[in-house]
């Protein structure tokens, strides 16, 4: 009984094992939030991968180890602000643009962008003193500290007269 048990734990294990080895060299998983690229080793190109209508495709991908090599970027919508003494000084919301695809991949290089790396690449473009536009990022929205409205004059003295009054100071 034991020595069939160990020897099915075995069998197990190992095509466990084969599974997974297959699965991580031969397989790629592209999220529905993820726009994905190939880059083909042999030739040196880039391929977006979209469908027909030219829509990002997502899902399990087949690779041909060291031959193509399938890239993601994040086109989740994400808040980059500038902070100063844990105060936000200002907060924009911009989105990775496909359509500035290869630009960004000249200026950066190829691979996986997602996370604080992304963020990162995302503010410093964002807040270029230079005010130019990129073509692989949108700026959504720009969330600035609302403008404070001041007292009037005559709600600041109201104001004093009423601390005055409190303390009992002429």
């Amino acid at each position: 009984m034991s020595k069939k048990l160990i020897i099915t734990s075995i069998v197990f294990g190992s095509l466990l094992l084969i599974g997974i080895i297959i699965r991580t060299a031969f397989f790629t998983f592209v999220d529905n939030y993820e726009y994905a690229y190939e880059f083909n080793l042999s030739t040196g190109k880039i391929k977006s991968l979209v469908d027909k209508e030219g829509s990002p495709q997502h899902g399990y991908f087949t690779v041909v180890p060291f031959f193509r090599v399938i890239h993601t970027i994040d086109m989740r919508p994400m808040q980059v602000c500038i902070n100063a003494n844990s105060r936000v000084l200002n907060c924009k919301l911009v989105e990775f643009d496909p359509k500035g695809l290869e630009t960004f991949i000249a200026w950066h290089g190829r691979g996986d962008y997602s996370g604080s790396q992304l963020e990162d690449i995302m503010t410093s473009y964002a807040y270029d003193p230079s005010n130019k536009t990129y073509p692989f990022m949108k700026i959504k929205k720009e969330l600035k500290n609302e403008d404070f409205e001041y007292e009037t004059e005559k709600e600041v003295s109201d104001t004093l007269k009423t601390i005055k009054d409190t303390l009992n100071v002429k």
